[in-house]
């Protein structure tokens, strides 16, 4: 007997799979490709302190690539770099990360079916299902579940790319090069970099990525693993559904559990996932539950995506230079976070900042 079916073994369906799994359920994960974590359409950078609260199922000290100690934020003309003392976040191996969550779940006792491709209800083994199954989500389809009313067309590939330094990111925020999202370059080796951008959805994807390109002087450049991807920019108004006898939860990407400002999506999709495995029979409670926990700094971050789109590239380079002025930037050195920008709205940030201002 399967007590829960969950579509798609990403981290979100592998993370609510243990957690099923502790409550003592009998769990199934079918994914439609042959292996956890191929095709990797991720940048694999992922927050320092995100990755410390999955460490309990993923060991991503196994898996990381480089460690990042600093952000250069480009403008339209200006730019501000972000110095940190210890690492903010690691690129790490995406399909390792999904190798070891799907094989922490398999050792937990949970069954996986790969190359199982669920598109109708005929295929379900379970009254109780969780979509853990990426944007273009089948479930979501299948239960008519309210559509992704914002998400950014977005396009990576691993060039050949200097990278003097290997702990640094580069971030583009110039609406004429990234209408309406940002551009990235995340460093591999000294030789090789991803490099992406992601534009709004009523935008032209094929010449921003032209004119990207060009900047950066790579329209003729070598590269690899290239794809074109649907980040979600905001979260489906219902995620939790009970209908026709079935229990319904959607997680991850599926759920548009993402950064509305990078589209990292790794660390709220597991976290919301782990509070799917574990109520996975009463989709109203998961609902509230994630909502409560997640839910202000997923509007936080959907906030600053509407500022950025708001201001033009003048206005933009005027908020760097503000920033710089005011000594924001070493505020954000210190106490900035990836994830959880709730946490900067504390005492201990003003204090900080204070702190900052009174020895300028």
């Amino acid at each position: 007997m399967t007590d829960l079916h969950i579509i798609g073994a990403g981290p979100a369906g592998a993370f609510a799979g243990i957690c099923a799994l502790k409550t003592g359920a009998n769990v199934l994960i079918s994914e439609e490709h042959k292996t956890a974590g191929e095709p990797v359409h991720c940048s694999g950078l992922i927050s320092a302190s995100g990755l410390e609260q999955m460490s309990d199922i993923v060991d991503f000290k196994k898996i990381i690539i480089n460690p990042i100690r600093r952000a250069n934020i480009h403008a339209k003309t200006e730019s501000l770099s972000l110095t940190f003392n210890s690492p903010k976040a690691y690129v790490v191996s995406r399909g390792g990360f999904d190798e070891l969550a799907m094989q922490k779940f398999e050792q937990e006792g949970g069954k996986a079916e790969f190359g199982s491709k669920i598109s109708s209800r005929t295929q379900l083994k379970s009254k109780n299902i969780i979509g853990a199954d990426g944007p273009i989500s089948s479930v979501a389809r299948m239960f008519d579940f309210p559509k992704l009313e914002k998400f950014a067309p977005s396009y990576q590939a691993e060039f050949v790319y200097d990278c003097p330094d290997l702990s640094a990111v580069e971030v583009f925020f110039d609406p004429a090069l990234c209408p309406g999202f940002i551009g990235w370059i995340i460093p591999l080796s000294q030789s090789r970099a991803k490099i992406g951008l992601g534009v709004s959805s009523d935008a032209n994807l094929h010449i921003a990525k032209q004119n990207f390109l060009s900047r950066l002087k790579l329209q003729n450049a070598k590269k690899e693993s290239e794809f074109s991807a649907l980040i979600p920019l905001a979260p489906r108004k219902k995620t939790g559904i009970c209908k026709d006898g079935y229990n319904v939860c959607l997680a991850g990407d599926s759920a548009g559990q993402v950064k509305a400002s990078s589209g990292g999506g790794v660390f709220f999709g597991s976290s919301c996932a782990r509070i799917a495995g574990q109520n996975y029979s009463n989709p109203q409670e998961y609902e509230r539950l994630w909502r409560k926990k997640y839910g202000f700094d997923l509007s936080l971050h959907s906030l600053a995506r509407e500022g950025a789109n708001i201001l033009s590239g003048d206005g933009l380079d005027l908020c760097v230079n503000f920033a710089s002025a005011l000594k924001f930037d070493r505020l954000l050195s210190r106490s900035g976070e990836m994830d959880e920008y709730s946490k900067m709205l504390s005492f201990n940030t003003l204090c900080d900042y204070i702190g900052i201002i009174a020895r300028m």
